[in-house]
């Protein structure tokens, strides 16, 4: 088939093409007519207008239509040498691809084979330290060496549709998993009551995630070895202190009840 440039109407057609996509209301409407015309008049389809669509006249296919699809289609026909690009053209579109959050398994794989993720975690990684938190050189680290494998796994977020937020889901589940390995779960176990609220305390005191047991044998906490050392310490030379600060404040309360 010949391509646009070869084809009487092609330029005018692809103006209308544009309007069509991006209208609203009557603007929409009139050019979807005019296109529609266009298209019969020249005996163009909607192909020749643009790769990634349909071999047809039928402005219906149009409501499907995915930019994402009709970047892919350039890249493909560049890469088989159908439609040469220059490099930073080429660079411009995968840079647009990678933040497309409609692409298919498919295409996402055929995006990651072409997509150089050691680089993109690189210039992604500040702009992801001020928008969701923590250390630049965190994601880097925790980012480093994650492949097609990582970013496709159905573990996922649901909410990471894109290359890019998949590549950042992916680095915040391997910094999630490392900040686990280095602070597990533990339960110190208490006969409830005071000492197991001034573990508690103890734990948020030294900055770690802590719950009590439903069933009442202790506290959960994420502590690391030396954390757990300094609360063990702190519980054994101070919890007859926790016990007579409990009492008096129950005096007090007490008290102030009358």
């Amino acid at each position: 088939m010949s391509g646009p440039a070869e084809s009487p109407g092609t330029a005018r057609a692809l103006k209308l093409l544009h309007l069509y996509r991006r209208g609203v209301g009557g603007e929409r409407q009139n050019a979807g007519r005019q296109l529609a015309a266009l298209l019969r008049e020249h005996d163009l389809t909607l192909y020749d207008l643009d790769p990634s669509l349909p071999v047809s006249q039928d402005l219906t296919a149009l409501e499907e239509w995915r930019e994402s699809a009709s970047l892919l289609t350039r890249l493909r026909r560049s890469e088989s040498g159908q439609a040469p690009l220059a490099p930073e053209e080429a660079s411009e579109l995968l840079t647009r691809l990678v933040d497309a959050p409609d692409l298919t398994a498919p295409e996402l794989r055929w995006l990651l084979e072409r997509v150089d993720l050691a680089k993109l975690l690189d210039l992604r990684a500040d702009g992801w330290a001020y928008a969701h938190g923590g250390a630049a050189q965190d994601y880097r680290t925790h980012g480093a060496g994650l492949g097609p494998a990582d970013l496709l796994a159905p573990e996922l977020p649901p909410g990471a549709a894109s290359l890019a937020e998949r590549l950042r889901a992916a680095t915040e589940r391997r910094r999630e998993e490392a900040r686990h390995a280095a602070f597990p779960e533990r339960l110190i176990r208490t006969e409830g009551g005071v000492t197991a609220h001034f573990v508690l305390g103890l734990a948020a005191g030294l900055g770690a995630q802590a719950r009590l047991d439903p069933g009442g044998a202790g506290v959960y906490a994420r502590l690391s070895a030396d954390q757990l050392a300094r609360l063990r310490t702190l519980l054994t030379h101070h919890q007859a202190g926790a016990e007579a600060a409990a009492q008096a404040a129950a005096e007090a309360y007490g008290r102030s009840l009358v």
